[in-house]
């Protein structure tokens, strides 16, 4: 008798344990494994994207109405330059759309977020278009894995690898005669965390600004693992995971930390994001005001995962043009 209660209890032991690598590792996998194209966007280009073209994938309604609803058209660019350069880690091409329409003006380079995604995706091409209205010249890329770009792994490295593409990209500035100090960063969700990790390497860049960004490691795995109905308990064997899989340690994802005092930021969040909560945004003020960082703070209102840009779009050029032109100089 003892003994079936002792196999019974090995058994469901050992159940727990399947069930528990096994959870950890599907939700590793399905975070991190990467679709390379741009979605419903691959053939957009600066003349022809139209947030309308994946409208319908947006369960929420209000995000729906607001692309449907979207003038694209009066955004439209049409000269770009198509370039390929090298990233800091070399033997990887990375491919950018420069928009090179002002001389003596600074350039800012745009950062797309996580899969599917890239610069083809109407909020590279938003950005870009709002930027050159106010004078600004634009570089959008696509980092590595994603679009034209060279592909070298079918997992996300959550920055901790890409920012040296964004290096890549500020090298061939200045090779093209852009100066150091003009030289600034715009990165869109999961964006931001390289382009922070990007200025933190390199001390010319000045002015950084971070849409609807992470904050915290243990912050977005728990928020992550949420998604899936699982508790912060199954964190160590996702990290364990995660770590295994994209060839990075994500507990190192920690761009709040490497803010730095002699550069400037920009936060915006949406006040209703359901993508990267707002304690996010919350989180990067507090530790801003305590640790003497130059940041400047939005908070869009009615607003969700990067929809400030599309909901406010006169206000958001404004205030990119006051701060890349205050820090860019």
């Amino acid at each position: 008798m003892k003994k079936k209660i002792l196999l019974s209890l090995t058994a469901i032991f050992l159940l727990g344990v399947f069930v528990y690598v096994s959870a950890g590792y599907y939700v590793a996998y399905s975070i991190l494994k990467i679709d390379h194209t741009c979605g419903w966007h691959e053939n957009s280009k600066p003349n022809t994207w139209d947030t309308a073209i994946d409208a319908n994938e947006y369960t929420n309604l209000t995000r729906q109405r607001l692309r449907l609803n979207f003038p694209s058209k009066d955004y439209h660019l049409e000269e770009w330059q198509n370039v390929y350069f090298s990233s800091r880690e070399k033997d990887i091409k990375i491919n950018g759309w420069l928009f090179n329409y002002y001389k003596d003006a600074p350039v800012v380079i745009v950062i797309h977020g996580i899969f599917p995604n890239g610069k083809c995706k109407p909020e590279s091409n938003l950005i870009a278009s709002l930027l050159i209205k106010q004078g600004i010249n634009v570089m959008t890329i696509d980092l590595r894995n994603y679009g034209q770009s060279d592909i070298v792994s079918d997992y996300e490295d959550l920055g901790l690898k890409s920012y040296q593409d964004i290096l890549g990209a500020f090298d061939y500035l200045k090779h093209m005669g852009f100066k150091s100090n003009k030289i600034g960063l715009h990165g869109i969700s999961l964006g931001a965390v390289p382009a922070i990790f990007a200025a933190y390497e390199e001390p010319e860049i000045k002015a950084i600004w971070a849409d609807s960004s992470l904050a915290e490691f243990n912050m977005v795995l728990k928020d992550e693992i949420g998604r899936y109905g699982l508790s912060i308990e199954f964190g160590p064997v996702v990290s364990f995971f995660g770590k295994r899989l994209s060839g990075v340690d994500p507990s190192d994802l920690n761009p709040v930390k490497k803010l730095s005092d002699h550069q400037h930021y920009f936060f915006t969040h949406g006040d209703k994001d359901e993508r990267m909560f707002v304690r996010h945004y919350e989180y990067f003020k507090n530790y801003a005001e305590q640790n003497n960082i130059k940041a400047s703070f939005w908070l869009a209102e009615d607003s969700y995962h990067v929809d400030g840009m599309f909901k406010y779009p006169d206000i958001y050029g404004e205030k990119m043009h006051k701060f890349f032109k205050e820090n860019l100089k």
